[in-house]
């Protein structure tokens, strides 16, 4: 009798062979029900895995199983039939380890199957027939087409074919679609050929991570970027606009009250005039630096500041930038010590924002330091062509539990002096952006009610980050 199991089981009304049905599926060993022309009409996961083992030409040893095969009959409908029961009674039990890999693999919380040469399962994991809709033995000898629709298993089924053919893993790939509980995932696949002890692929084997709550994760992360994207050319934009339409009337206030002030057209008639005009002077030109690194910190932030590299006389830059600070320290009180190196020092920079550096550090060390303190600014070459310049004053100082927050843009030390003076805090964190981009480095130390020391390194050369 042959036993033609590729024909699939075939559909009888029959109570008997119902029962048989749940019996065998309940075996410990290999075991399936034959009608009279040998089609298999019952047959559980171990009989199926063997018949695919068989068909892809397995090399089985001769001592491996032994054949049962016991011949019926039974009534049914169609009066009395014939039947063949076929058990395999394996020669010795499961290894240990071939139990323990099967226990491992229904514990994994991955897809694990094999398929024979016709994609057909022959085994599947319990994470996996969940998310199929289905159990480990239903899942035996059904194709994805069957489980999953006609679509994913011609997909699937040329991939397996290819596996098969070509006897190579596929790397893993990603891969969406809908399971049997209604989810679309996304999954990150990969399929192995698997061999019997000759060397003949009688199937392949895949491995399926579930990456859906990554993909959406990812999906979150790319909305996030463009909405981020999108916000800053927005601020970008304003800015540019705000820039034109602050800075040109705060010129014109600028402007005539420079000329009022100085009387370049004649008496204003009274004293107080003057005074008012040097006031609206005095506003002006600070609400313009104000909006000026406002500006700047966001062009720095957005990554559209460029740079103007030239060589530069340090000393000499320091001398110009340092003369507009003695003036302001000396109507404050404050003694201004200037030590600067005795040779010349070149360096390539921006001589603008370098100016604008100098000019922001010693202005807060000016304006944080009492009436009859003291503000130093030295200023040496280092060994690698570079220099460094310190900023020390014996000012107010900062609190220790305040030192992460000065380089925080508009943050204020929360104190009685500090409240009264000008500024919008942004100046120290601008000068150490503005450093950055130079390569070097800017560091503060400080000690409330004793001052503060600020010390900025700068390269040679703004390709020549200082470390």
């Amino acid at each position: 009798m042959t036993e033609t199991h590729d024909a699939g089981p075939l559909v009888v009304d029959d109570p008997a062979l119902a029962a048989v049905r749940a019996l065998i599926s309940a075996m410990p060993r290999a075991a399936a029900v034959l009608d009279e022309q040998g089609a298999v009409l019952a047959a559980n996961a171990r009989y199926r895995i063997r018949m695919a083992q068989q068909d892809a030409g397995a090399h089985q040893p001769a001592d491996a199983a032994v054949v049962n095969r016991e011949h019926r009959a039974a009534f049914s409908p169609d009066g009395v039939r014939g039947f063949t029961f076929v058990t395999y009674v394996e020669s010795a039990p499961a290894h240990p380890a071939t139990r323990l890999l099967m226990t491992i693999a229904n514990t994994l919380p991955i897809m694990l199957n094999v398929k024979d040469r016709q994609s057909r399962y022959v085994l599947m994991n319990n994470y996996q027939a969940a998310i199929y809709g289905t159990t480990q033995d239903g899942a035996i000898g059904q194709t994805a087409g069957e489980l999953l629709g006609a679509d994913y298993g011609a997909y699937t089924g040329r991939i397996d074919a290819e596996v098969m053919a070509s006897g190579n893993p596929t790397p893993f790939y990603e891969e969406s679609y809908q399971t049997a509980d209604g989810m679309n995932r996304r999954w990150l696949t990969s399929k192995i050929p698997v061999a019997d002890a000759a060397g003949v692929i009688w199937g392949v084997a895949t491995v399926a991570v579930d990456i859906s709550d990554r993909a959406r994760l990812e999906e979150a992360l790319r909305q996030a970027k463009e909405q981020a994207e999108a916000a800053s050319r927005a601020k970008s934009g304003f800015l540019a606009a705000m820039s034109h339409e602050l800075r040109t009337p705060l010129n014109a206030v600028i402007g005539f009250s420079e000329i009022m002030h100085s009387q370049a057209l004649g008496p204003l008639g009274s004293k107080e005039y003057i005074d008012y005009a040097g006031h609206i002077l005095s506003s002006g030109q600070h609400l313009l630096s104000l909006i000026n690194d406002v500006l700047d910190f966001a062009r720095i932030e957005s990554g559209s500041l460029n740079l103007n590299i030239r060589p530069l006389d340090l000393g000499a830059l320091l001398k110009a930038a340092l003369g507009v600070i003695a003036r302001t320290a000396q109507t404050a009180g404050v003694a201004l010590d200037i030590d600067l190196a005795e040779q010349k020092v070149i360096i390539r920079a921006d001589s603008q924002r370098l100016r604008q550096i100098v000019v922001n550090v010693a202005g807060n060390a000016v304006k944080f330091t009492p009436r009859g303190g003291r503000v130093a600014v030295t200023m040496r070459p280092d060994m690698r062509g570079g220099a460094v310049i310190t900023f020390t004053d014996s000012g107010v100082g900062i609190a220790e539990a305040d030192l992460p927050n000065v380089f925080q843009p508009f943050w204020q030390a929360d104190s009685g002096l500090d409240r009264l003076k000008e500024g919008a805090g942004i100046g120290l964190p601008l000068s150490r952006q503005l450093v950055a981009l130079h390569g070097g480095r800017l560091e503060l130390e400080s000690r409330f009610g004793e001052g503060t020391k600020v010390t900025v390194s700068l390269p040679e050369h703004p390709d020549m980050p200082v470390r």
